[in-house]
């Protein structure tokens, strides 16, 4: 008897405790419950609400709260002030938790949504500066940094709109420091030069497909001295010689000015590459400005092709600041070819007077300094290379007039000849325009091996005077004979 007492009992307590245990978890599963409706509902959009709202504000002494809400709608981006909104006094039961009570605490920010007239001004709405506009060129809402090292555009930004892009990819170049924004096929219209830092943490460089076109807008507007549709280094001038260099860049694409805007310009920072870009209808087509380093930009410009806008003042590249390697270039349709600084190496490079402008030159070297030519051609430029007093030396470069054009036909213009002249040619055509291999006055240069023919030769040519000691004037007619 008394076992099964025991027993009895045994199980009485048992079966209490299972009843405590399912009372429990049933008040935790109804909590856990209510706290997921009240995120669910916040991650929703709507806030949360207080049960009584007496203990969230500051109440005056009706029992009344001050709440901050909007005179007029203010869509997405509208800056809150005075004028678009008013406080206005209400019960606190069931107001949001985070609406805002004192203009001071929203005023000069901005609204990431849409709010109508008489809405409350909510906290968790309201952003410090003004969000990346809605429009029809926006795939997503925000422009943000990224871990990427490459940012593609397109993530971002629609090409092909015919709008103005340029508010948003200058927002993106701003956004994300350091990086390499990528443009794939289509066309992407700016009105203002898209412009970069020149701090080596900062920079940013491009990298365009082949089909991608970076187009001036029907409202370009240059903005002082920045003409370029990309302005590297001009925000900052952040660089000497104890900083590694800038390093940005710019491959691929094109670039079209529409007779509006420049191609490209380094306005400070060094160590820049220009390379396999088509840049058409521009007044210059690349300028290098002066470096930042003591004056030395050290830029490289490789396989670039530059199609000028045809006018007096159309140049294809100029450089200022020093130390630049411009190779396998192809220029046309400009007034000067090139204008390079001294020292500067200058190869496999072809300019070339489409548009027929009288009195243009084809390589404009500017300085004293040491200047390197090699293997370069000149096409229908009055003068082909005015080489000034520079110390430079200039290697089976060429000089020719297919069209026969021109006030005069100079293949090498100095005016105290400093450098050295090797194994270079002239092509004159027939006729009395007036023809000469080389002008100058003094130096100590040397000319060797030249290569023209001395009969069409009749201007003020002087290149006898500085042929170097054991070599001669090499005509078309002795090769000939040779071969």
């Amino acid at each position: 008897m008394r076992q099964n007492a025991k027993k009895t009992a045994l199980s009485r307590r048992l079966l209490c405790a299972l009843l405590c245990i399912a009372f429990l978890f049933g008040a935790l599963m109804l909590s856990a419950c209510d706290s997921s409706d009240a995120d669910a509902s916040v991650e929703d959009g709507s806030e949360a609400v207080t049960d009584a709202g007496k203990s969230e504000f500051t109440l005056d002494e009706n029992g009344m709260v001050d709440v901050l809400v909007f005179l007029e709608d203010a869509p997405k981006g509208t800056r809150i002030t005075s004028k678009n909104t008013e406080i206005v006094k209400m019960d606190p039961t069931n107001l949001p938790r985070n609406v805002v009570t004192d203009l001071n605490d929203a005023r000069g920010k901005y609204t990431s949504k849409d709010f109508f007239a008489g809405d409350y001004v909510i906290e968790s709405r309201l952003l410090k500066s003004k969000p990346l506009e809605i429009s029809d060129d926006l795939i997503k809402q925000d422009i943000a940094r990224t871990d990427n090292d490459y940012i593609v555009v397109t993530d971002f930004i629609k090409a092909n709109t015919g709008d103005d892009l340029y508010d948003n990819l200058q927002m993106l170049i701003n956004k994300n420091p350091g990086r390499t924004l990528y443009f794939p096929d289509g066309e992407y219209l700016i009105s203002h030069p898209l412009e970069t830092s020149s701090k080596p943490a900062s920079s940013t460089s491009f990298y365009l497909s082949g089909g991608a076109v970076i187009r001036a807008h029907e409202k370009w507007k240059a903005d002082g001295t920045k003409r370029a549709l990309i302005c590297f280094g001009s925000l900052s001038e952040e660089n000497n010689i104890r900083t590694p260099g800038s390093n940005f860049y710019i491959m691929g694409g094109i670039l079209d000015g529409k007779g509006r805007a420049d191609g490209v310009s380094v306005d400070s920072g060094r160590e820049t590459l220009i390379k396999n870009v088509v840049i058409v209808n521009v007044r210059y087509g690349i300028h290098i400005k002066d470096g930042i380093n003591n004056g030395s930009s050290d830029s490289d410009i490789d396989d670039v092709t530059i199609i000028g806008n045809g006018t007096h003042n159309s140049y294809g590249i100029v450089t200022v600041g020093y130390d630049n390697t411009i190779s396998n270039a192809r220029i046309y349709n400009t007034k000067v070819g090139m204008q390079v600084s001294s020292g500067t190496f200058v190869a496999d490079c072809t300019v070339e007077n489409t548009a027929k402008i009288e009195g243009g030159t084809g390589f404009l070297c500017s300085g004293t300094g040491d200047a390197w030519y090699s293997d370069c051609t000149s096409i229908d430029y009055d003068i082909a290379f005015d080489i000034g007093s520079t110390k430079g030396f200039y290697k089976q470069c060429n000089a020719l007039w297919p069209s026969n054009m021109g006030a005069q036909h100079i293949a090498f213009k100095a005016t105290s000849l400093r450098s050295a002249i090797i194994g270079c040619s002239a092509d004159f055509p027939e006729g009395e325009i007036p023809s000469a291999f080389l002008t100058a006055s003094g130096g100590s240069g040397k000319v060797v091996a030249p290569v023209f023919d001395t009969t069409k030769v009749n201007g003020d040519d002087v290149t006898a005077a500085y042929l170097e000691e054991g070599t001669v004037i090499i005509t078309p007619a002795v090769i000939k004979k040779e071969d």
